[in-house]
């Protein structure tokens, strides 16, 4: 029995030991198999299309200028008696701010005075010339009028025989001459008016030679034309000056007006068919120690005021300008922006605010080199969405313009060759998504 076992154990062992090795074999192909199959399933990362945060814009150096920056020149020739201001002082509309000697100025405005008190003199008695001979036209009416009547009677007495033709001729004579003093009369009130005339001319010439001296009497004080700071001076007292003068290369005082000023910006080529007035800007400025920043003013955005439309020849770039009031700056903060002074200007060149944001791996370039996204509609289909123009990049994230692309659409975060465009991608694969921002 023993013998007989040992001998089917040895007849039957090997191919029973075979029969467990194919057993065992082939459950590892199915194990192996089963884990290929799903490692050939690979995740497919997807993103969601977001709302750009972001508009496009640029950071440009800037300089503070007054409005206006006057050079203070002599009127007057004479010597220099006093100034009243220094460099870098801050002056008001109207203050004094040289005073000059003038010979024979005063003297000047003097004899003018006397001139005009002369001609208004005169112009009185030809007004009053006027006024007797206008009298005098309507007594000789009156007597034309006694006259008339005295020869009617006449006239009568002689047709009834009363009185003789000799003195109605005498009464027709009287009329006459009553009527030749009549119009000389008239005469003498139109060359009282030409007189008057004359006279009211001459006044007119007085009072212009007056105002003249009065004029030059005054510029013997330069007073400031506007409000601003004393940026040069070049005077002191003593000097000799004189209008015109060709040894006077510039002028006695430089004046720059500081109470409206603004802000110069040079936009480059690239930028600046983006920038137009009424674009709202933020001011960073180094003279400006308050707030960090201006944005606004007298409760109004900072905007760009207006610009050149015209680029520099060497530089190729554009000067665009900001008005700032420094009154109503000084009202709101107590401090004002300082002539000469310089900091940055952020523009917003295009309000992208509102547009489809993705990441940079998300766009993919076809055979003719035209970018597009991997879009995945309700039923999982991808399909493929052009890219018509990137407005923005700003860490790996691009605001694009698509008209086919919306917000909130998902899309491939990547490249991914197991894709197959029109074909709908199983569930499965996208139960793990990355999603990004």
């Amino acid at each position: 029995m023993n013998q007989h076992f040992r001998l089917l154990l040895s007849v039957c062992g090997p191919f029973t030991l075979l029969l467990i090795s194919g057993v065992s074999c082939s459950r590892s192909n199915s194990e192996i198999t089963a884990t290929d199959d799903a490692i050939a399933q690979p995740l497919i990362e997807t993103v969601e299309v977001k709302s750009s945060p972001l508009d496009r814009e640029t950071e440009l150096s800037a300089s503070i200028e007054g409005e206006h920056r006057t050079e203070i020149y002599p009127r007057i020739s004479g010597v220099v008696s006093d100034v009243y201001v220094k460099l870098g002082d801050q002056v008001e509309e109207g203050q004094l701010l040289i005073r000059i000697k003038a010979q024979g100025v005063a003297d000047l405005v003097k004899h003018r005075e006397e001139l005009v008190k002369e001609a208004e003199a005169e112009l009185k008695r030809r007004s009053a010339g006027i006024r007797l001979a206008e009298a005098e036209v309507r007594s000789k009416e009156a007597s034309i009028k006694i006259e008339k009547l005295t020869k009617d009677r006449m006239e009568a007495l002689v047709k009834k025989g009363s009185l003789s033709k000799q003195r109605l001729d005498e009464a027709i004579f009287q009329v006459r001459t009553a009527e030749a003093e009549l119009e000389h009369a008239h005469a003498q009130v139109e060359a009282a008016r030409a007189d008057f005339e004359v006279a009211e001319a001459k006044k007119e010439v007085a009072l212009a030679d007056l105002e003249s001296a009065v004029n030059r009497a005054n510029a013997r004080e330069i007073h400031a034309p506007f409000e601003g700071l004393v940026a040069a001076r070049h005077v002191d007292p003593g000097d000799y000056v004189q209008p015109g003068d060709p040894n006077l290369s510039q002028g006695l005082l430089d004046i720059i007006r500081n109470d409206q000023v603004r802000a110069v910006v040079y936009v480059p080529l690239e930028d600046a068919a983006y920038v137009e007035a009424g674009d709202p800007v933020i001011l960073r400025h180094r003279s400006y120690t308050g707030t960090p920043q201006i944005n606004s003013l007298g409760g109004e955005p900072l905007t760009i005021s207006r610009k050149a439309r015209a680029f520099n020849r060497g530089t190729r770039m554009m000067r665009t300008e900001i008005d700032i009031d420094n009154r109503v700056l000084e009202n709101e903060t107590g401090e004002r922006l300082v002539p000469g002074d310089y900091g940055k200007v952020q523009i917003t060149l295009e309000a992208l605010k509102g547009k489809p944001m993705v990441p940079r791996r998300a766009i993919l370039t076809d055979e003719n080199d035209e970018k597009y996204l991997v879009v995945l509609d309700k039923n999982l289909i991808p399909q493929k969405v052009p890219v018509d123009g990137i407005l923005l990049d700003s860490n790996n994230q691009l605001v694009i313009e698509s008209s086919s692309l919306k917000v909130g659409q998902r899309i491939l975060s990547a490249p991914d060759k197991t894709i197959i465009l029109g074909e709908a991608i199983d569930p499965e694969q996208l139960k793990a998504i990355t999603i990004t921002n």
